[in-house]
């Protein structure tokens, strides 16, 4: 193998490891006991933030809720990405802030699906809410942990 693709190895790898965030696999929260979670993200770099509530119930997902909200507390919703006139401002922007919020529906769903947040499944161009969605959940499961 020449130097050269080798290094084109190394970089593939180490993008890899980064894309994906590389970070082990939590407990299921499925094996969480009978009740009530909440949990928060670590801050993104813009200042935004998620927040997850879900309710486990005989070793299921019985509820989720999950919402991005910006350094101000905004959330990211229907109106993320709308200018104060209600119009995007910018439609690319603004197409690419409802894709990822539909990508969030997504998460959710997953996750009471398989009841298991190392199951879900990252949707192209949310990666960001991704990270966000499971940074939430591992606060959650951390809370839990310290508190039981």
């Amino acid at each position: 193998m020449r130097k050269s693709d080798a290094t084109v190895l190394l970089a593939v790898a180490v993008g890899s490891m980064l894309f994906t965030g590389c970070s082990a696999s939590s407990t299921p929260i499925s094996e969480l006991p009978d009740g009530q979670y909440t949990g928060q993200s670590e801050p993104e770099t813009d200042g935004s933030y998620g927040i997850v509530d879900f309710t486990i119930s005989g070793g299921k997902v019985a509820d989720v809720s999950f919402i991005i909200k910006d350094k101000d507390g905004n959330p990211h919703d229907e109106n993320y990405g709308l200018g104060s006139d209600g119009t995007p401002a910018d439609k690319t922007f603004y197409q690419r802030a409802q894709n990822a919020i539909e990508a969030e529906k997504s998460y959710m769903s997953q996750l009471k699906e398989t009841n298991n947040q190392n199951e879900v499944e990252s949707i192209a161009g949310a990666s960001v809410s991704y990270r966000v969605f499971l940074g939430a959940i591992r606060d959650a499961v951390e809370s839990a942990n310290e508190a039981g």
